[in-house]
């Protein structure tokens, strides 16, 4: 059977409610800088507009685009993803071309995205596939920290093939620049989604919790720590190697998928280190992700992280 005709079987198959759906697959994903070539007033985006010194085009962006479904299509070989978070969007013509004018325009996926007052104008969002998440709650966490501006929390409460609900976060938390200040202003946003989701568990029955994005801290970092210690949240990425992302030739995982849930049995998680991601790390040894630019420099890569990738069986 062709490709397309299975993906249009299987799409077909989850329309009409059938039980085909044995698994329910997530990916969190921070694409690297994905700009659209318009200045945004009031937003610090110059150096990736048209004339900006990138030299940003409207060609690199449909590169990075179909480069970054290639990725989509290919983190699963047998059935298209469920969820998909992503970090480093500026706005929704990036998502519409994303969805609409790369080959995941055949796989029907929706989106919804975050409008925040990140000071580059760069927000988070999340692709969806309708036949097997309903969105029936939108919520946009605005983080209460003053004098600072960052990427508000996306959060989707949504119904899945078994009809129960799924509360799903995605996030991008301040940089790791800046210090004890950056850490204060993330663990500010992390005990303010922790609120949340104390809200959510209180008014479900049976709370279904997942969290996923660029947390710009590992494992035993405190941020994490708060999340995963108050609500027995499972952090899916704890114990892979070596990273999603390398810097001055050290791993670290700044991504990760946490979750606390009972519909949803977890069968495996992995970083997704495809050939065609990585490059020769030439000064520090080994392999680096292949990113769109080193400095100001364009490489024509995907992005500078690597992607998680959690596959679970849906419990009926």
């Amino acid at each position: 059977m062709h490709p397309s005709a299975a993906i249009v079987l299987l799409l077909l198959m989850y329309a009409c409610g059938g039980r085909a759906q044995e698994t329910f697959t997530v990916m969190s994903y921070n694409i690297e800088n994905a700009f659209d070539t318009i200045h945004d007033a009031g937003k610090n985006d110059l150096e990736y507009c048209a004339d900006g010194e990138r030299k940003w085009s409207t060609s690199r962006l449909y590169k990075k685009l179909k480069g970054v479904s290639k990725v989509i299509a290919a983190a699963d070989e047998k059935r298209p993803l469920d969820l998909i978070g992503l970090c480093e969007v500026e706005n929704d013509t990036v998502m519409e071309y994303l969805t609409h004018r790369t080959p995941l325009s055949n796989m029907g996926y929706q989106y919804v995205m975050t409008q925040s007052d990140d000071e580059r104008g760069i927000d988070v969002a999340l692709l969806y596939s309708p036949f097997t998440f309903h969105p029936i709650e939108i919520q946009q966490i605005k983080p209460n920290i003053h004098k600072h501006t960052t990427r508000d929390i996306l959060h989707v409460a949504g119904t899945l093939a078994n009809h129960d609900t799924l509360d799903v976060y995605v996030l991008h938390l301040p940089s790791k620049r800046g210090g004890s200040e950056a850490q204060n202003l993330s663990m500010s946003i992390c005990q303010q989604l922790k609120a949340n989701t104390d809200s959510v568990r209180q008014h479900r029955q049976h709370p279904n919790l997942l969290i996923m994005g660029d947390f710009n801290a590992e494992t035993r970092s405190p941020q994490l720590k708060l999340l995963t210690r108050s609500h027995h949240l499972i952090d899916r990425t704890a114990r892979l190697t070596p990273g999603t992302y390398k810097y001055q030739g050290e791993w670290s995982t700044l991504d990760h998928i946490l979750t606390h849930t009972t519909t949803l049995s977890h069968q495996q998680t992995r970083i997704l280190n495809l050939p065609f991601l990585m490059e020769t790390d030439k000064t520090n040894g080994g392999e680096k992700p292949y990113r769109t630019y080193l400095g100001p420099i364009y490489q024509g890569g995907i992005s500078d992280h690597l992607p998680v990738v959690t596959r679970f069986t849906l419990q009926h």
